[in-house]
């Protein structure tokens, strides 16, 4: 359990501290910051560094305290994250694969089959916003080996209670090698519906870790997420998503906020970028105003942070930034999909923030070697896409609620799942194992996906029962 004092001090909070989560005795460390760390434009962050490693040589980095913050935060992430493996806190040695795949999207895939079989087995959920319960599996349960490192921002606090507790822990079954997981307020025990908070500690560790391959990723309830505790997750992907490269659409008359839609990329996304510190506050509110209407709309989504050249409006559908001449500036693709609802096939992948943004996981060798881009792009098409019309709807209103308009007032995603609980959907789930190949058609009918055999069949169910 995390921490050792058997006491507690008293918080302004309604929900007070456990007394594991007391300060205690514990070998955990506190990283602490300040926002004049961040650094807005990788690009430029890149060039300084190499002028002052070739000034000064090997004796820069000698200096410790004169090390930047943010090469602080990464290679305390990966001493952390190599503690941890080294404690048991892994449940697998990493043996992966990466291949393109060719055709519109330049989708990339990577093999790990061990995260297949031995990653602990994914919750059912019935609800968005279904409440935090401390009898399933949640992350005060985490032992001290796995948790890496405490957050503390010094000038701007995360938070107001002084007593919240902001940890980055290893994912004890990764996707990558630093595979790691961001827990905000970890002592209130949220549920997994990301707030305010959330989207902070998100922004201000993308800011501090001073790499291009560095990412964080949100998968909310029914879109794949596997625990009902909030949390994020933060990875290095070797390669970019295409995406990045993608030419955009304005979202209505909002500053640095957009949209793409099919068949620009094979899903619909909104867009936000921060360019500068002082698009720091807007951008945060803008996304989290995001995501707060998706999920007052019952509306599943995935949010894939990632360092991205300024957005463009015109030219080309693709550039590629093939000679690091343009800034690379935090951005969050946030990604409206549908409720995830009935069996996944094992063989196949779950198509959650990183595979909408183009970078898939395949659990088993035969997947891997056969997949095409256009089997890959019909899974997510069948399991994740939103119908035209309804992500029209969410474009619009979201346009308005930024802009301070009035919305309108439309009927939130219909669940046929109501009125049964999480139990009860692990139980149907677990009872049948039928599964056949997805349609050989690539384009779902009447804008709407399709349903599988084991859709069905599970929904068949339902009324049966």
């Amino acid at each position: 359990m995390l921490g050792a004092s058997p006491r507690t001090q008293r918080s302004h909070s309604s929900i007070q501290l456990p007394p594991e989560f007391s300060q205690g005795i514990t070998q955990v460390p506190l990283f602490a910051y300040k926002t004049s760390d961040f650094v807005y434009d990788l690009r430029e962050s890149t060039s300084n560094d190499e002028r002052e490693e070739e000034e000064e040589g090997d004796q820069f980095l000698e200096r410790e305290k004169e090390i930047p913050k943010n090469k602080k935060l990464k290679d305390l992430i990966h001493q952390r994250w190599e503690a941890g493996k080294e404690r048991g806190a892994i449940n697998y040695q990493l043996n992966c694969m990466y291949k393109f795949l060719d055709g519109n999207y330049e989708l990339c895939i990577q093999l790990n089959a061990e995260r297949g079989e031995l990653r602990r087995k994914p919750m059912r959920f019935k609800s968005i916003r279904e409440p935090f319960s401390p009898l399933r599996f949640n992350f005060t349960k985490l032992n001290e080996a796995e948790v890496m490192l405490y957050l503390k921002c010094e000038d701007r606090p995360i938070t107001n209670d002084p007593l919240d507790r902001h940890l980055v822990a290893v994912n004890a079954s990764p996707l990558t090698k630093y595979h790691s997981l961001i827990i905000p307020t970890v002592n209130k025990c949220l549920p997994q519906v990301l707030t305010a908070t959330g989207v902070r500690v998100a922004v201000d560790m993308m800011l501090l870790v001073v790499d291009e391959t560095f990412h964080v990723l949100f998968n909310s309830l029914l879109g794949h997420a596997s625990v009902n505790h909030l949390h994020l997750h933060t990875l290095y992907w070797p390669y970019d998503s295409d995406l990045v490269n993608r030419r955009f659409e304005p979202l209505g008359d909002i500053k640095d906020a957009y949209v793409i839609r099919p068949p620009d990329w094979f899903c619909s996304a909104f867009a936000f970028q921060l360019l500068n510190k002082d698009g720091y506050e807007k951008f945060m509110s803008n996304l989290t105003k995001c995501v707060e209407f998706l999920t007052e709309r019952d509306q599943a989504h995935n949010v894939f942070f990632t360092r991205a050249q300024a957005v463009r409006l015109d030219g080309a559908l693709r550039v590629e930034d093939r000679r690091n001449e343009r800034g690379r500036y935090v951005t969050a693709y946030v990604f409206p999909r549908s409720n995830m609802h009935g069996a996944k096939p094992p063989t196949s992948f779950s198509p959650a923030a990183c595979e909408l943004a183009g970078c898939l996981t395949a659990y088993t060798y035969r997947f891997f070697e056969s997949v095409t881009e256009q089997a890959a792009v019909r899974v997510i098409e069948e399991e994740a896409l939103l119908p035209e019309e309804r992500f029209s709807n969410l474009s619009t209103d979201l346009g308005c609620l930024l802009a301070g308009r009035p919305v309108i007032n439309r009927p939130a995603a219909f669940s046929q799942l109501e009125g049964l609980t999480s139990p009860e959907i692990d139980e149907l789930h677990d009872s049948f194992q039928t599964f056949e190949p997805h349609s050989p058609a690539r384009t779902p009918r009447n804008g709407r996906p399709r349903t599988s055999s084991a859709d069905a069949l599970f929904m068949s169910r339902l009324k049966i029962d």
